[in-house]
């Protein structure tokens, strides 16, 4: 927990027991979870927090690099703790996302948009989420 805790601060997040009891679920889940995913398993440990507080949570989690929010169309929103460059296969009937770590995919895209930027924008990251319907089903 002491980890976690110095993680949070590394990151400028002022720890809360709350912050810290659903960045604890972020890294154990370590998967696409939603605010409704992290309350689950909130009421399943005995613990409450409201609906708001969570997606205001993820929000700063999101707002300092801790997490970020995948690029998928409609509601609810979907978080994934791992930040690292990757792309998502999302759903489009389930909403389930997967991951789809092609580093190719995304060096030709990196590249493509060193070689020609887009004029006005100071590109942070590269975010790319397929949409269809996944023959590939989790258990």
């Amino acid at each position: 927990m002491e980890r976690l805790r110095n993680i949070l601060k590394e990151n400028g997040v002022q720890v809360t027991q709350q912050r810290l009891e659903i960045y604890q679920i972020l890294k154990e889940l370590n998967t696409h979870v939603t605010a409704d995913d992290i309350l689950k398993v909130l009421k399943h440990r005995g613990n409450s927090m409201t609906v708001a507080t969570v997606y205001n949570i993820l929000n700063l989690f999101e707002q300092k690099g801790l997490i970020m929010r995948v690029g998928t169309a409609g509601e609810p929103v979907i978080y994934d703790i791992n930040t690292y460059g990757h792309i998502h296969v999302c759903d489009c009937d389930t909403r389930r996302v997967r991951d789809y770590p092609d580093k190719g995919l995304l060096e030709v895209v990196n590249r493509y948009l060193q070689e020609n930027p887009l004029k006005g924008l100071e590109l942070k990251r590269v975010d790319i989420s397929l949409i269809g319907h996944d023959k590939v089903r989790k258990p």
